[in-house]
């Protein structure tokens, strides 16, 4: 059940960071978010009857510390995407969203089989290939500066992957209502810094509905995963997500697949394959 949770998890992840981006070529990266957060907010709050638990004081601490870690992960992430290349940003954070779920998850006690580790390690791999792009980008050459953003943005992922999965087993969606609640709330006074306060009309606000609900929708679906099995595997089998928007990029935009994306997706094949053994 994990595996699938995961899954499902990394399709809804990579089809909402495709609108997401589709999205920022027609409106602020910071105006998406302060229309997609509270529509992800509210769609949490629905299905909250769906899969009850108890709030505690242990839950919202959790929720909000993965609400502020989740929302610094994006901001951070959307910025450097406008002015470093994706092909390097994108394989940093996701990476390292995955290494520190699995590391924590070791140090609490999991311990993943040895097909499970292989498949951890080509998982991890797999990421890369498939977020590279072709090399000739406009916007030149990383900076150490940038590197350490892009590290900042995947451990503000990895923790708030990290926060959801400790809030507890019982607590049903309230860690990911909390966090969501929290992380709308928390945009605002950002975009009116930016000065991103805009109304959002016509098929932009479709792709902004399409945007939060489904990055609303893979949270639960990560959040159940840990519930049902490891933190270790279930953060690995999410971050695969950009195998889904490079997907959609190829079906949808008819962008060209590289063969080393291609290499990345039989690598994210045979990662699954090994971690459900």
């Amino acid at each position: 059940m994990t595996v699938v949770l995961g899954l499902l998890a990394a399709v809804l992840y990579g089809v909402g960071d495709f609108a997401g981006g589709i999205g920022s070529r027609r409106i602020s990266a910071v105006t998406l978010l302060l229309w997609s957060y509270p529509l992800g907010a509210a769609l949490m709050t629905a299905l909250l009857f769906a899969f009850p638990g108890h709030l505690t004081w242990h839950v919202a601490l959790f929720g909000v510390l993965g609400g502020m870690s989740g929302l610094l992960g994006v901001v951070v992430m959307y910025h450097l995407m406008t002015v470093a290349p994706i092909n390097v940003i994108s394989p940093v954070t996701a990476v390292l969203a995955a290494i520190v779920p699995v590391i924590v998850g070791v140090g609490i006690g999991e311990r993943p089989a040895v097909a499970a580790w292989i498949g951890i390690v080509i998982g991890l791999a797999a990421v890369v290939l498939v977020s590279r792009s072709a090399d000739d980008h406009p916007l030149g050459r990383v900076t150490p500066r940038v590197l350490a953003l892009a590290l900042l943005a995947g451990l503000g992922f990895g923790l708030y992957f990290v926060f959801l999965a400790r809030a507890g087993g019982g607590a049903g969606l309230w860690p990911l209502t909390i966090s969501r609640i929290a992380s709308a709330l928390a945009v605002v006074p950002i975009a009116r810094a930016r000065g991103a306060v805009a109304a959002v009309r016509g098929r932009t606000l479709g792709i902004v509905a399409l945007a939060g609900t489904c990055d609303a929708l893979a949270n639960m679906f990560f959040l159940l995963a840990t519930h049902a099995g490891l933190l270790s595997l279930a953060s690995v089998l999410t971050s695969l997500y950009p195998a889904t928007t490079v997907l959609l990029a190829v079906t949808l935009l008819h962008e060209r697949l590289t063969w080393t994306q291609r290499g990345g997706l039989a690598l994210a094949a045979a990662a699954i394959v090994l971690i459900t053994v």
